[in-house]
């Protein structure tokens, strides 16, 4: 939603979508996101008077993700990674480069806390992809995308796949 109020935000999208890519405006989280088949989407719903509250909601999502990525012999770090797409003091990192990153979305009475997991692929493209808006989006320099922060769990693990980090988060959710 933030990524919107730039001023050439329009454009970008305009430009994006005559490419062929669907773009769409999500309704948690403030920045960019670049999705394809390689980014695993993962969510906890709460409904209800015994919503966690901000601060836990992320703990517990960081928590569950750093859980399965040790699991596959992974080592993330919770902690801001600047410059990369959608920074934010919950993004998970391994080796300094941004691998997840976390949103929400609450109501009164419900919360829904969002992550995404790059997983097949690699970083840099969707560093370069996310660049590129910003720049046709005339972003400042603070709001642009630093090179080499991104990665994707295939980068570190080259047998990785989707199914594995779904296989390794359903083993810890059912933990929960």
């Amino acid at each position: 939603m933030r990524d919107m109020r730039l001023p050439g935000a329009e454009d970008a999208v305009r430009h994006f979508r005559s490419l062929g890519y669907e773009v769409h405006l999500r309704s948690s989280g403030g920045r960019l996101v670049v999705l394809d088949e390689g980014v695993l989407n993962v969510a906890i719903a709460y409904a209800g008077e015994a919503l966690p509250g901000i601060e836990p909601g992320f703990q517990l999502m960081a928590g569950v993700l750093s859980e399965a990525l040790g699991d596959l012999g992974l080592e993330p770090v919770v902690g801001e990674v600047a410059g990369s797409i959608c920074a934010g003091r919950y993004d998970l990192s391994i080796g300094g480069r941004k691998v997840a990153g976390l949103s929400q979305r609450r109501r009164r009475n419900f919360a829904l806390i969002h992550a995404f997991l790059l997983v097949e692929g690699d970083g840099k493209g969707r560093e370069d992809l996310a660049a590129s808006f910003y720049g046709l989006a005339r972003a400042s320099a603070e709001e642009g995308i630093r090179p080499g922060t991104m990665a994707a769990l295939q980068e570190f693990r080259h047998d990785m796949t989707v199914g594995m980090a779904v296989d390794a988060l359903m083993r810890v959710l059912t933990r929960l």
